[in-house]
Formats: C-alpha cells, structure tokens, sequence
C-alpha cells in the first residue's frame, strides 16, 4: 500500500495547486513527497517516525507531516497522522478521498510493463529469460551507464551483456560506440521507454523480495543500516566505491577498546582519499560522519549489502573507467527507490555533540576550524599555525596523523552511541 499512498499524496497535493516533487532530495536522503506553494512548503513521509524525522528535520520544510497508522509518536515539530485525515491536517481539499481515488485508479505505466514483459517473453521463448532482461532493465537503471570494453582491459563479467542487444531491438536501451572502426567498447543505457519500465520493475521486485530484504537488513543491522543510507546517499541512490579496508570485528563495549580496536583502520588510510570524498559536495555533520563510518568502520557491512542486493537485482555492480577508458575498479549502485525502501528499516541515535565534534575535525583536516579544543591542541603541538587569513601546516605528516587520530576516537564514540542506544531500547 506504501507506493498507493504515495501516489495519491501527490496527487492530491497537485490538485490543490502544490508544485510536487516525489522522492524530493533533501541533504540526508529522500522525503517520499514534497510540495511547494507560495512560501509555504511541507515534506510527508510515509512509515515509522522514528525512522524518518531526522531525514525530515534535514530542509526546511514549513510543515513536516508522517503518515503513520496507529504510530503513537509526540514531537514539537512533526505531525503524525493517518491518510485519512491528512487534508484535514493541511486545511486543504480532500476530492476525492483516498478509498475514492483507489477505486479509479488507472495504473498505465505497469499496463506498459505488462505488456513490454509480454513482448519479451514472446521474443525470448522462455519466461525465465524475459525475467532475466527485466533484470537487465534494473541493471542499468541503477548503473546509468555500462561500458561493454572488449579490449582486454575487463576481465570480469558484464553483467546482462547477451542480453543488451535484445534491449536495443525492444526499444529500451541504446548502445554506442566512439570506435570507428572495429570497436572493443560500447556504451549502454536506458531509453525513455527503458526507464519508465525500470521504474515499475523496482518497485515489483521490492514488493516481491520485501521478505528476504528484511532478512539482510536484521543480519546487517538496522543501526549499521542506518549509517550506510544516511552516509553513501549521492543525487540519484546509494552509491559505494571498492576500497582496500582491511576487515576486522568490533572488539569490547567500552570506548577505549572500541577505540584500539579500529584505529589501526584509520591509520591505514591516506587522510587525503578521506577528504576527497567530500570535494564540491555539501554534507551535514550526520552525512559526513556516516559516510567516513561506511567506508571505514563499516565498509566491509556495506559492501555485503551491495552484494546481497546485487544477487537479487536490487544493486549493481559497475566496471568504472577514467576519462581515458581505462579500468580502474568497481562500484556498487542502487536507485533511490530502493535507497529510501530501506531507509523505512534503518534507524540510529547518535549523540549531537558527537556529530559537532567530527564536523569539526572534518573542518580541521580542510584547514576551516573554528576555535575548537582540537585546534588548541594542533596549534600547541606546533602541527598547525595561524596566518593572516587563516591556517598553515607546518608539519604535513604529524598534522595527518593527528586528523586520523582524532577522527578514530570520534568514530569510536559514535560506534559506542550506536549500540548503547540499540542496547536501551531493547
């Protein structure tokens, strides 16, 4: 009922002169529904509050509204109501009602799945092949882009290849090539007409694999999940590079062994692949440290993710060339469809004053601090210097090493925070 629920919020919003936006992006995720209508605005999301406010509380929405049946959840700043008294709660027209609207829905877009699916099954012969391109479909929805190389340079995989030029031919993908004359690389992506399907096949597979995804995320765990949706959300989904993490377990509950135990994590990481991860884009102190989390902490938890999403066509697993075309790794994408399904499981409370104190350091490491103890501390050790305008390093090495450190005990409290607060609420 989710996705219904979702349609008619934008649908009623519309019909009360609201400009809509649906999976509106805001800087910790995607609210379901957004409308905005002369200065004033309002996101609603549908699902467990608790799950969602911080995500809500992200933009400055004039109202925040949570669609909720028998949630019994108080905020100052959160309306939590049910889809029958939602245009109640906006003072707006409620024409017709959402039982009204149900009964004369018309769904064409899966009328067209329907029949695209049919088409397949009648070009292929087999039901198990035409499922497998649907597949394909989702495949590069999520991946945007596949470079077919023949060169050589991949020895992995592509995965869905044979079945590419059967897209092609139905009018759902189109494939290139800057070669011009015997090409070894093509390039492959969805049409309008691949797209609109893509969209309706997420949305069956989520439905018809809600089960098993719920399976991943309790072995996963629902705080760790928390931190990887909050963390790798980029414009389009959830986004995850390959990196080398060594892999390790969380040893102890106290915060000096939680401390000693990933520190040598971060040591083993070049402070700068940090920071590059978060060049020309805006972060929140919780999207910030989340993201360090996912790819440090909880690298080798999010990357299980991906792969257990990627069995069952939830994810993709993308060969990534630089602007020369030459290989240089891998990527695990999913779209935002799936990114906010599971973001409806994830929760986590982590301390603000946590929060504050790795955005500073973060800000530290891009030589923007503020007067922080973390600074006094780097200026009395001779690491930094203030100049007019701002900071200098002195000492490159030691200044690294310092941000590494502190960044290891920042993550060790937050990691502590995570799991005292599943502890509590047990």
């Amino acid at each position: 009922m989710y996705d219904e629920i979702k349609e008619f919020v934008a649908f009623i919003l519309k019909r009360n002169g609201f400009r809509v936006k649906k999976d509106f992006r805001c800087p910790e995720g995607w609210i379901d529904v957004a409308g905005f209508k002369r200065g004033f605005s309002v996101g609603i999301e549908i699902g467990n509050p608790e799950n969602v406010t911080s995500k809500l509380m992200s933009y400055p929405f004039s109202t925040r509204i949570v669609i909720c049946d028998d949630c019994d959840y108080r905020s100052g700043e959160i309306i939590v109501t049910d889809i029958n008294s939602l245009c109640k709660t906006l003072n707006i027209d409620c024409n017709p009602s959402f039982e009204e609207w149900l009964k004369q829905k018309k769904d064409d877009d899966y009328k067209f799945y329907r029949v695209v699916f049919d088409h397949l099954r009648e070009k292929l012969s087999d039901d198990a092949v035409a499922r497998r391109a649907i597949d394909a479909v989702i495949y590069l929805y999520m991946a945007e882009e596949v470079i077919e190389d023949y060169s050589g340079k991949v020895t992995e995989k592509i995965p869905f290849v044979r079945l590419y030029p059967t897209l092609v031919e139905c009018g759902l993908a189109i494939r290139d090539t800057k070669d011009i004359f015997a090409p070894k690389t093509f390039m492959t992506s969805l049409t309008r007409d691949g797209f609109r399907v893509a969209k309706i096949a997420v949305r069956e597979k989520l439905r018809k694999k809600r089960n098993e995804i719920e399976d991943i995320i309790d072995e996963i765990g629902r705080e760790v999940l928390f931190v990887i949706t909050t963390g790798l959300a980029e414009r389009k989904g959830l986004v995850l590079r390959e990196v080398d993490v060594e892999s390790f377990e969380i040893s102890g509950e106290c915060l000096d062994e939680i401390y000693y135990s990933i520190l040598p994590i971060f040591a083993s990481i070049d402070i700068d692949d940090i920071l590059k991860m978060f060049y020309g884009k805006e972060f929140t102190p919780l999207t910030a440290l989340c993201k360090v989390l996912s790819y440090t902490v909880f690298y080798h938890k999010a990357r299980d993710l991906f792969e257990r999403l990627f069995k069952i066509s939830l994810a993709s697993k993308v060969p990534v060339h630089d602007y020369y075309g030459e290989f240089f790794g891998y990527e695990y994408r999913t779209s935002k469809e799936v990114a906010e399904f599971l973001s409806k499981f994830a929760y986590a409370k982590i301390d603000s004053e946590i929060l504050h104190k790795f955005y500073n350091i973060l800000l530290l490491a891009f030589l923007k601090g503020t007067r922080t103890k973390d600074l006094e501390v780097a200026l009395e050790r001779g690491i930094v210097r203030e100049k007019p305008g701002g900071l200098e390093i002195v000492d490159r090495e030691r200044f690294k090493e310092f941000i590494k450190a502190r960044m290891a005990r920042i993550a060790a409290e937050a990691v502590e925070s995570i799991f005292s607060s599943r502890a509590s609420s047990r």
